[in-house]
């Protein structure tokens, strides 16, 4: 056991992640690229969940993102408190969107609809 560097968690092709910079996504591959002629290195191709048209590659290893599991039931309740806590505080209050998509993803439900129990104002009522 080597504690001189921490553990690099490693997807799966099929995992369902959340990264920072996307939001929920879908490990569509792991794939090799290079450029020119150089050692090919191992990267992700993430797909967002609810946009399927948007792609990431990220390297597997020395990546920026933040790449990580799912949050799990207990801190989805606890960030759904969260915003619900928020709007009624504020009615105007904007969540971010991308912790909005993952908390939708563990409830099952979409993101509207999380909003919607939320609290949030419905958007196109009284247009």
């Amino acid at each position: 056991m080597s504690d001189s560097s921490e553990m690099i968690k490693v997807f799966e092709k099929k995992d369902i992640i959340y990264s920072s910079t996307m939001g929920l996504c879908v490990v569509s591959d792991v794939t090799k690229l290079a450029a020119d002629k150089s050692t090919p290195i191992p990267y992700y191709v993430l797909r967002s969940y609810y946009d399927r048209s948007r792609v990431a590659y990220i390297p597997v290893e020395d990546h920026e993102v933040e790449l990580r599991d799912v949050i799990s039931e207990a801190e989805a309740v606890k960030k759904f408190e969260s915003i619900k806590t928020a709007y009624a505080g504020d009615p105007d209050y904007k969540p971010d969107a991308l912790e909005v998509g993952e908390i939708a993803y563990v409830y099952r439900i979409t993101p509207d609809e999380l909003l919607k129990q939320a609290g949030a104002p419905e958007e196109n009522d009284e247009e």
